[in-house]
């Protein structure tokens, strides 16, 4: 899944994964931290600073110049996730921010608040697409009532990058 070429200023990408593209995401935070700033925004608590530097330390010598252009922020509730959009200035980087959704799927948040939360941080991400490019991973809900969070976010995209999940049926040994 190499989204690199495809991340331009004015650009909302969508990983949609059964993960929420956690393996996918330390890669390219990797990589474009070898570029440049970037403001990650974690909702799902995703985000691998470990993982993150053993792919820097692949790629370079100088670990501690691309580590500290990576600057990592963390949402606990939906309510906390549109507040870290809205206070996230507009600058010209990338923005990742992973499993959007995790905090949405919260059941003590009614569905209505969920959806009204959501278009307000939807409008605060195509506030942050106007500078820089914005990757959203996301994962499917545990429950199927909030299916319809995944459609809001997807229709807003320019791009929408699916993983299907491995299937791990059950499967017959041989005997010889």
């Amino acid at each position: 899944m190499d989204i690199l070429p495809v991340l331009k200023i004015g650009k909302l990408i969508v990983l949609y994964t059964p993960d929420a593209a956690r393996t996918e995401s330390m890669t390219l935070i990797a990589e474009l931290g070898l570029r440049g700033a970037v403001t990650i925004m974690d909702g799902g608590n995703c985000y691998r600073p470990y993982q993150v530097a053993m792919q820097l330390r692949r790629k370079t010598l100088d670990i501690s110049t691309a580590a500290s252009r990576l600057f990592s922020r963390r949402a606990f509730t939906c309510y906390e996730m549109n507040t870290l959009l809205s206070s996230t200035p507009a600058l010209n980087q990338p923005y990742l921010i992973l499993d959007l959704l995790n905090t949405f799927y919260d059941d003590h948040v009614p569905t209505y608040e969920a959806y009204r939360l959501l278009k307000s941080c939807l409008g605060q991400i195509q506030r942050l697409v106007l500078s820089g490019p914005v990757v959203v991973t996301l994962a499917p809900p545990l429950a199927e009532e909030r299916d319809f969070l995944i459609e809001q976010v997807c229709r807003q995209a320019h791009e929408v990058f699916l993983k299907e999940a491995p299937d791990c049926g059950p499967v017959q040994p041989t005997l010889f």
